[in-house]
């Protein structure tokens, strides 16, 4: 039967979709959600009120049976995909993520919205999108880990360790932003902006200071209480204290005030494969594995 394109731009019924796909490792997209709520609200944040221009769909008898979401960066002219989620016999997959695709492109095209780089996100077990990426000549960036975590009642602080870390004072922020920028060159927050996020409610940045003031390491984690979620975004140790065990200390002090501050029932973390310091740090600290997520850019432009 023929799907249309359509648009369908109820975001509670988009939201529903993408939830029931994504609980499915065939499925799965690194950049959405698995609760229709939480997916909904961060449709509104990342589409405002110009969902029909980021979102394509696509329909059978009325019925929602596909969507690519483009979550874009105008100024750096950077996409995320959401997507393409698609319900459909597997024969027909390509072919209707091919269309959605053209229908997303040729709408940002239209409206003069350039795009440089573009990246998908996906479960290692997605064989369709891989497939679909690799197509348009996208490359393999990187294999990384998805670790949760739903055991943080269980974690207790030593007061000795506790107070050897607190929240960064202004006098510490050039520092920060030299550990910060030289351990992580190229993030999606630079040191400046994870300094300015700080200061929202319920964003965590401690550093562990030595005796002069400098900074021997932080963590920084966001929450979402609304969800009982939280997120470690970054943590790092200056290349001078490794092997002290302190981003062990720094890792249960956010875990701790996470919970207790924030009513952060789980959390989740994403870890380059190959950065196997970091998985072990997390693991023994009570993380496990939940997804292994492939990272895919692709470089062409549309002008």
């Amino acid at each position: 039967m023929e799907r249309n394109i359509t648009q369908i731009m109820d975001k509670s019924v988009i939201a529903e979709f993408i939830a029931e796909l994504n609980q499915h490792h065939e499925h799965h997209i690194g950049y959405c959600g698995k609760d229709a709520l939480e997916i909904e609200q961060a449709m509104m944040d990342a589409f405002g009120d110009q969902p029909d221009l980021w979102i394509s769909t696509l329909s059978e008898d009325g019925q929602l049976t596909g969507v690519l979401g483009m979550d874009t960066d105008t100024d750096t002219g950077t996409v995320e995909l959401w997507g393409p989620f698609i319900q459909c016999a597997p024969e027909q997959w390509q072919e209707l993520a091919v269309r959605l695709w053209e229908q997303g492109i040729n709408k940002l095209t239209e409206n003069r919205i350039h795009i440089r780089k573009i990246y998908g996100f996906y479960n290692e077990h997605h064989a369709n999108a891989i497939t679909f990426m690799k197509d348009k000549g996208a490359k393999l960036g990187s294999r990384q880990v998805i670790l949760h975590n739903r055991s943080l009642n269980e974690v207790s602080l030593d007061q000795g360790e506790n107070n050897r870390i607190h929240t960064i004072t202004p006098d510490q922020y050039p520092f920060f932003i030299q550990l910060h920028d030289s351990t992580f060159t190229g993030t999606y927050y630079d040191g400046e902006t994870v300094i300015q996020r700080s200061g929202k409610e319920h964003h965590y940045l401690y550093v562990l200071s030595g005796s002069e003031g400098e900074i021997r390491g932080y963590v920084y984690a966001e929450a979402d209480p609304e969800f009982g979620e939280g997120s470690i975004e970054y943590i790092a140790v200056n290349p001078d204290c490794f092997r002290q065990g302190l981003g062990s200390l720094l890792l249960k002090k956010v875990l701790y005030e996470l919970n207790q501050e924030s009513q952060v029932s789980e959390i989740r973390l994403c870890v380059d494969e190959t950065n196997s310091g970091a998985l072990s740090l997390y693991r023994k600290a009570g993380f496990e594995t939940e997804h292994v997520l492939e990272l895919y850019q692709l470089d062409h432009m549309y002008e």
